[in-house]
């Protein structure tokens, strides 16, 4: 028989730094309404920051239309910047669906563990936050970069290219300030929604993980009508944590798959300019470092949603498989009626999808490569026309 479970554990904790981080900056859903005015102003300070930087270097833009290698440096930054709005942007949308998420991992059928199940969640979990703190030191690495790149001249540099409607040597300080804020803004509530998400797909795997083993561990035999009703008890349990997985992957997909579909479209291009940039930078300046750690996020961002997607998809094609490792053939004809219908929605694996149109897949990773790749080699052709 499955183990019985027997021990609760919160799934909510999972992702309890990520929920805090976004509450702060107010765009976590609050279940009850307090500190509203803090939460509220919070978000139109986030808000409004960002949206200021993505007009200046928008106006930057215009400005350097006709020189490629400067264009293409402020449009790296832009397509980063405009695609982390377009995120937030739909997070803030379709956030209230994230405390029906939230009841669904207290749920019984999700909720408690057998000593064993524990030990395959905690372990899935393990690696989803180890990455989470190399992605969260890459990106403050990224922001200290940001920081000291314009001290290091002789020349006012800025941290970021933009379009301002003053003289920057005249408010330099207040500039890098301001330019700094929005680097920190973005970083933070980007790279919080991309864990967040991330470790609830986790959860999504770990929890196919345990079904696997639960339907490996069935059995099957009975030796009076006693221990028949509770093997379709039993099996009757696996096919609700079925259904209960397949719907949290249904709400996760609900709430994100917009967002994630604008990062793989701007993943394409930002992989490619950062590729370019790196072309253009001389190997020796400490910006060409900057851009291999920037560039390294950027990968880290799109592989994983891509990565724990295909972990859904593969770990859900394997019940079947798993189901027909137990001894079924001792089992009651009923339940092999049950087993059969079972295995029939089994053959289809359950995917996680991105605006409704790509997989998250490592397939679909290396097709992004792919076209990152094209656009690389098209715009070196260009620039060394130009040159």
């Amino acid at each position: 028989m499955v183990v019985k479970r027997i021990q609760a554990f919160d799934l909510r904790d999972i992702f309890k730094t990520e929920r805090t981080l976004l509450s702060l900056s107010g765009f976590y859903p609050q279940r009850h309404q307090i500190n509203v005015p803090f939460y509220f102003t919070s978000a139109l300070i986030n808000v409004v920051v960002s949206y200021l930087q993505l007009f200046s270097m928008f106006g930057q833009m215009v400005v350097d239309r006709k020189d490629l290698s400067k264009l293409t440096d402020t449009l790296l930054f832009f397509m980063t910047h405009f695609t982390f709005l377009g995120k937030l942007t739909n997070f803030g949308y379709y956030r209230q669906n994230l405390l029906a998420i939230e009841d669904d991992l207290c749920a019984g059928i999700l909720y408690s563990f057998s000593e064993k199940q524990l030990g395959i969640l905690i372990s899935k979990i393990g690696s989803c936050n180890t990455i989470a703190k190399i992605f969260r030191m890459s990106c403050v690495l990224c922001i200290i970069f940001y920081s000291v790149l314009p001290l290091l001249g002789d020349e006012k540099n800025l941290p970021l290219p933009g379009w301002l409607p003053y003289d920057t040597d005249t408010f330099y300080l207040e500039t890098i300030i301001f330019q700094i804020l929005s680097v920190c803004v973005s970083a933070y509530n980007n790279s919080s929604i991309d864990i967040l998400t991330w470790k609830l797909i986790a959860v999504a795997s770990g929890e196919m993980e345990i079904l696997k083993e639960n339907l490996r561990d069935l059995e099957y035999k009975s030796n009076g009508d006693k221990e028949l009703e509770v093997t379709k008890e039993t099996f009757g349990i696996c096919i609700q944590h079925h259904n209960a997985v397949i719907d949290l992957v249904h709400k996760i997909e609900f709430v994100f798959s917009k967002g994630i579909f604008m990062q793989f479209l701007s993943s394409v291009i930002i992989i490619c300019f950062t590729g370019f940039q790196l072309l253009v930078v001389p190997m020796a300046s400490i910006q060409f470092v900057f851009l291999i750690m920037y560039f390294f996020c950027m990968m880290c961002q799109v592989a994983m949603y891509c990565w724990y997607g295909h972990e859904v998809m593969t770990t859900s094609d394997e019940l079947g498989k798993f189901c027909y490792m137990s001894n079924w053939y001792d089992s009651d004809i009923n339940i092999r009626k049950s087993i059969t219908i079972f295995l029939e929605k089994t053959k289809k694996p359950v995917v996680l999808t991105a605006g409704k149109f790509v997989t998250l897949s490592l397939a679909t990773l290396t097709g992004i490569l792919r076209s990152s790749y094209s656009y690389f080699a098209v715009l070196q052709h260009l620039y060394q026309q130009d040159s």
